[in-house]
C-alpha cells in the first residue's frame, strides 16, 4: 500500500496517551511499582491522510470526559504541515496487572485531564461503524458458525507485549492486519486486480481482556454490511485454549487505486458476488 500500516497509527496513538498520563503525573515507575498498566478500552479511529514513508507528524491529545474508571481522550495524528492524518478517542482504562480489573483514576490524573478539555470535532465521529459498542463477547464457536473465516492463527510473541508479557493494544491490531490478506482470499475466492489495493477508512476498536505471551490466537472475520464503494468488516480474537474473546472490532474498508491513491467502487460483477457473502447481525 505503500502508507503506514494501521498498527502503527493505533501505536502512535498508545504512545501518547503513555506520554499525557506522564504529564498529568502518573508515569511509568509509579505504574510499574504499583503493578498497574494502562489499556484501552474502546478505540476508535478515523484515517484522514496517508503517512507515506519518510513523512513527519506529530500528537496531540486532549480530555473528552472521565469517570473514576474510564478517561475518554481525543487525539490528532498531524502531518509536519499541519494536516490530519488520523484522530483517536480512546476510553483509557488503569489495570491491575495480575487480574486486569480496573481500578480508580487517581485524583490528579482526573483533575488534570480536566484542565485539557476538548470538543470532539464533528469530522472525528464515527460513520460506518457502531456509534457505541454493546461490548459482547462471542465464543469462538459462535463465530464458527456463524460462517466467520479464518484469517490469522499464531502465538503471541515477544515482539508483541510490553516489558511485562502482557499483549500491547497495537499488536492486536497488528494481527489482524496480518491476517486480513487471507480473510479476502477466502472471501473473494481470490486476490484483487492488478493495480487495486485495500485500504481502512475507520476502525472501532473493543478490547476486553489482554492476551499474554505464548498464547495462540485466532482473528476470525466476516464481511458485515457493503455499500457501492465500502464494506463493513467485523472482526473477533479469540485465546484458542478457552475459546473466549479476547477483543473485537469493526472496520470500514475501500478498494483503493495504487496509481491514482483513490478509493474507487466495487464494479458491477464484484458487488452482487460480495453482498452474498454478508452476515447480518454481528455485533461488537
Amino acid at each position: 500500500m505503500g502508507h503506514m500500516n494501521v498498527r502503527h497509527y493505533f501505536g502512535r496513538a498508545n504512545e501518547g496517551l503513555s506520554v499525557l498520563c506522564l504529564q498529568l503525573g502518573l508515569g511509568p515507575r509509579e505504574l510499574q511499582e504499583r503493578g498497574l498498566m494502562l489499556r484501552a478500552r474502546d478505540q476508535h479511529i478515523r484515517f484522514s491522510k496517508e503517512l507515506r514513508p519518510g513523512a513527519g507528524y506529530s500528537m496531540r491529545a486532549g480530555g473528552i470526559e472521565h469517570t473514576e474508571q474510564v478517561l475518554s481522550t481525543y487525539e490528532e495524528l498531524r502531518t509536519v504541515s499541519d494536516e490530519v492524518s488520523a484522530t483517536i478517542v480512546t476510553e483509557l482504562s488503569l489495570l491491575e496487572r495480575g487480574s486486569q480489573n480496573a481500578v480508580t483514576w487517581p485524583g490528579k490524573v482526573r483533575e488534570g485531564l480536566s484542565k485539557l478539555q476538548t470538543e470532539l470535532p464533528t469530522y472525528a465521529a464515527p460513520r460506518g461503524v457502531v456509534q457505541r459498542a454493546s461490548r459482547t463477547r462471542p465464543t469462538r464457536g459462535e463465530a464458527i458458525a456463524r460462517g466467520m473465516l479464518p484469517g490469522y492463527l499464531g502465538p503471541v510473541t515477544p515482539a508483541d507485549v510490553d516489558a511485562e508479557g502482557v499483549m500491547r493494544e497495537s499488536a492486536c491490531i497488528g494481527r489482524i492486519a496480518d491476517g486480513i490478506a487471507h480473510f479476502f482470499t477466502k472471501l473473494q475466492g481470490g486476490g484483487r486486480p492488478e493495480g487495486i489495493g485495500g485500504a481502512a477508512l475507520e476502525y472501532r476498536f473493543v478490547f476486553h481482556s489482554w492476551p499474554r505471551l505464548s498464547d495462540v490466537i485466532e482473528v476470525r472475520s466476516a464481511l458485515s454490511a457493503l455499500n457501492n464503494k465500502a464494506m463493513q468488516v467485523t472482526h473477533y480474537m479469540f485465546d484458542v485454549a478457552t475459546s473466549e474473546c479476547f477483543a473485537s472490532s469493526q472496520a470500514v474498508v475501500v478498494w483503493f487505486d495504487l496509481v491514482a491513491r483513490k478509493a474507487i467502487a466495487f464494479p458491477d460483477d464484484v458487488r452482487p458476488f460480495l453482498q452474498e457473502r454478508v452476515i447480518e447481525g454481528l455485533v461488537i
